[in-house]
């Protein structure tokens, strides 16, 4: 249990995979602008792309943040697995599960193969170095392997699905709020809390009800479950 996700922490992961990806997305668009040729490759969530695209990874990233991304995906992926979606974002969901599971599968591959990890020059770089050199992607190279319409195509379904996760989002506390559900996780007794707190029992049963409405629960002990579920409070 302690390497699980809490399910707003999930979903705060699948929101910011899908943020990156629309930044990846406009940088490369933007490189077209600046005269950047369309490649062969139609669909950049297809796995012929992202062999081609761990190359220019691997000459651009640390390996250490290659693995970061890959756990990015991996992590959107489980918290996307099985779960019930509209009908209309069926298509932008599939679009967006294939090129993470495209992308990590890449990365990963290719750190596990023990290949040499090149510099743009074809010098080969140590792992020392490796970490020391800035995070710059090389979006123009990215680009010159597939096409607009299909990095258009890919942004779109990143936004669907971002907006999507954007209206799962638990709602954010106050910390009077998180301080009320800490005391009641831990056994307190509401008239111990409200004099804690400085309310009357009468007001903080009025200020529970008001959180109890704000996390859509019915009273103490589903709220208690939802706040901890979703990393509300520790």
């Amino acid at each position: 249990m302690g390497g699980e996700l809490s399910e707003g922490l999930a979903l705060a992961r699948v929101r910011l995979a899908c943020g990156r990806m629309v930044g990846g997305a406009d940088a490369m668009l933007e490189a077209y602008r600046f005269g950047v040729p369309e490649g062969p490759h139609r669909e950049p969530w297809a796995p012929e792309y992202h062999r081609q695209s761990v190359h220019v990874y691997n000459e651009s990233l640390p390996w250490s943040y290659q693995r970061d991304i890959a756990k990015l995906f991996r992590d959107s992926l489980s918290a996307m697995a099985g779960r019930s979606i509209p009908s209309d974002l069926a298509e932008d969901w599939a679009i967006v599960t294939a090129y993470m599971r495209e992308a990590a599968r890449s990365i990963e591959d290719w750190l596990a193969s023990g290949e040499p990890r090149l510099d743009r020059s074809g010098l080969a770089v140590s792992p020392e170095l490796m970490a020391n050199i800035p995070r710059v992607v090389h979006w123009d190279a990215l680009a010159g392997l597939t096409t607009q319409g299909g990095i258009r195509r890919l942004k779109d379904a990143c936004v669907a699905v971002k907006q999507y996760f954007d209206a799962e989002a638990p709602p954010s506390l106050k910390a009077s709020e998180r301080l009320m559900l800490e005391r009641l996780a831990s056994g307190a007794a509401i008239a111990d809390v409200a004099s804690e707190m400085g309310y009357s029992e009468r007001s903080m049963y009025r200020e529970l009800a008001k959180l109890w409405d704000k996390l859509g629960v019915s009273g103490r002990a589903a709220g208690v479950r939802k706040a901890t579920a979703e990393g509300l409070i520790d």
